[in-house]
């Protein structure tokens, strides 16, 4: 019997009289990554870069003769290449890369998929001034996009004999109440206007509030039509979430009319850039803003919050605020870009009309009727 064939892997290439550097075999071809002993992360996104490049066509095989390297590969060069989620995508299968790049269809099973969100766990992000350990929450996007890649291959290259389940961790359940009140808001906008550097922060959380667009579309809005984003239609207070050329994805974008506190902003911000010609609403020093990792924790903390929250809370405020006003639910939903259902399962707590008649319900006591008037059987 042949022996099992081996997937591409990092190894340690040891030369007499040289440092050690990170290597990559696949089958009998060896790639060097110029990378050190001690820089193993630099390796493994080179072997990740390495398989996400190399696209095979091994045709119609069974679980256990296809690998989950190939099957990534084909994923990202065919179908992820041209997603509006392409970096999202790319973020969420470097680290399936690493810890599957030696394993095959067939080895995806419960006991690995929890492997893996232990190994996953361990690690810790790389970016931001304070690294936190990677969650539960961010392996299971990296499963998600694994169980998509395969069921992706499975309609495009397959069918494949059998279809591997992908077990995910729990989903976390949502935060209850995760909204800014409206001081909690005011104060991080003060926050954000103590401080030229911090300006940008301070037109995001006025943007979100108001219109509970996603961060990160509005990062992307511009003051004239554009193909890569929204932008503001002030002549007929009209947001508009999509660019021209935007494809439709599952998270809505639909135009909504600008509030009215947020209009006389936006008139006054674009009286500001357009002088300067900066095209973006929201920018640092005229340049466009790609995250928030650093400036939004120190607008927080500058107003003084002890909130553990991301950008996205702007939108779960908007919905929040809207419920609390007692705008019609239809109405709302169309607004916030969401179905009426989440709406209501999420944030309708919050409306004047949540369970009013069952509060309000009293049990009614029968009439009584006079012994005369009963009628004999």
């Amino acid at each position: 019997m042949a022996n099992p064939r081996k997937g591409p892997r990092l190894y340690l290439r040891r030369r007499q009289g040289r440092e050690p550097t990170w290597a990559i075999l696949d089958v009998k071809v060896e790639i060097g990554t110029g990378c050190r002993e001690c820089d193993r992360a630099g390796a493994e996104k080179a072997l990740a870069k390495y398989l996400a490049e190399k696209h095979e066509a091994p045709g119609a095989l069974a679980p256990g003769e296809l690998w989950v390297a190939e099957v990534m590969a084909s994923y990202l060069k065919e179908h992820a290449v041209g997603s509006p989620s392409k970096e999202w995508i790319g973020y969420t299968a470097q680290p399936i890369l690493n810890w599957w790049a030696d394993k095959t269809l067939a080895d995806v099973s419960g006991k690995n998929c929890r492997d893996y969100v232990m190994w996953r766990t361990a690690q810790q992000h790389r970016h931001g001034k304070h690294p936190k350990p990677v969650s539960e929450q961010t392996a299971r996007h990296e499963l998600k996009t694994l169980r998509t890649a395969i069921n992706w291959y499975h309609g495009e290259h397959g069918p494949l004999p059998s279809v591997p389940k992908v077990t995910l961790p729990q989903k976390k359940p949502q935060r209850p109440d995760y909204y800014l009140s409206r001081k909690e808001a005011a104060a991080r906008i003060r926050a954000a206007r103590s401080s030229p550097r911090l300006h940008h922060v301070a037109r995001l959380i006025l943007i979100g509030i108001y219109t509970g667009t996603r961060p990160g579309a509005i990062l992307k809005l511009q003051w004239l039509p554009s193909a890569t984003g929204g932008w503001f239609d002030l002549e007929n207070e009209t947001l508009h979430r999509r660019g021209g050329e935007g494809r439709q994805s599952r998270k809505r974008q639909p135009p909504a009319r600008i509030h009215a506190r947020l209009l006389p902003h936006l008139r006054r911000w674009k009286r500001m850039d357009m002088e300067m010609g900066i095209p973006h609403v929201v920018h640092y020093q005229g340049a466009q803003v790609g995250k928030l990792r650093n400036s939004w924790p120190t607008v927080a903390d500058l107003a003084g919050s002890t909130k553990r929250d991301a950008p996205h809370i702007v939108r779960h405020t908007a919905a929040t605020w809207q419920m609390q006003a007692g705008t019609d639910l239809f109405e709302a939903a169309g607004y916030l870009g969401m179905s009426p259902e989440t709406l209501w399962d999420v944030y309708g707590h919050h409306h004047p009309d949540f369970q009013k008649g069952a509060a309000s319900a009293t049990n009614r006591r029968a009439p009584k009727v006079a012994q005369g008037s009963r009628k004999t059987q």
